[in-house]
């Protein structure tokens, strides 16, 4: 499976937002995550990196 985690990155550090992700939508100024089972996580940042081969994206604010 190709689902990523989601890690917002601050001050340095990186903080999982969330894992298991199969869709990012933008939204105006906000990116909507939805993971497998369809729960959501609207956040206010914007794509820094992509990893794709390590399943994993990186957001910053």
């Amino acid at each position: 499976m190709c689902e990523l985690a989601v890690y917002l990155l601050e001050n340095g550090k990186e903080e999982i937002l969330m894992e298991d992700v199969a869709n990012i939508k933008p939204n105006g100024d906000r990116l909507v995550l939805v993971d497998l089972l369809g729960r959501q996580q609207i956040v206010a940042a914007r794509i820094r990196e992509l990893k794709l081969l390590e399943h994993k994206v990186f957001l910053e604010k």
